[in-house]
């Protein structure tokens, strides 16, 4: 039940990604005034980064709940891929298509942009944190759950007398 849930609001989560992507993408598509269509996607990108990062600690809470109820670990792993799929679009696409749009209207001076670099490094960060969460509930399932064994190095056996040689 908890993985029909999980897949639910994933589903949703990434319909209201893709959606919030497209919105803040048609802005820059916009003939009207350049200073408009800029504060428009700034405030939709924004409000779509805000969205990514809740929607990804709350997939990731509730695979979490997955990974505890069926001791698999796919729910994590398809939450960072849904966050890294958000974030290489929105820092090596949208990002760069912002960057051409600003500089095409004289909005922006420089030459490089960082975008995809803080592309890559947030999708390691974000790998990493799944990782580091995966290993911690694993470790912790095991030990709230492990079977309990008897010690057997602290039970005394007799041993044997080693036997010497007779003449």
């Amino acid at each position: 039940m908890l993985s029909k849930i999980y897949l639910g609001l994933l589903a949703i989560s990434f319909a209201a990604m893709a959606f919030f992507t497209y919105y803040s993408w048609s802005w820059l598509q916009s003939i009207g005034q350049p200073k408009a269509a800029v504060e428009g996607y700034e405030y939709h990108a924004n409000l779509a980064c805000i969205f990514l990062v809740i929607s990804g600690i709350v997939l990731l809470m509730l695979a979490n709940g997955v990974l505890w109820a069926t001791q698999r670990a796919w729910a994590m792993w398809a939450t960072f891929t849904y966050v890294a799929i958000f974030v290489i679009v929105r820092y090596f696409w949208l990002g760069e298509e912002f960057f051409r749009y600003k500089k095409t209207n004289g909005m922006f001076d420089g030459s490089f942009s960082l975008g995809p670099v803080m592309g890559a490094i947030l999708v390691v960060v974000a790998a990493v944190l799944v990782f580091a969460n995966q290993f911690g509930s694993v470790r912790l399932y095991r030990k709230m759950y492990s079977k309990v064994e008897p010690d057997t190095e602290l039970v005394s056996e007799p041993h044997p007398e080693p036997e010497t040689p007779s003449e």
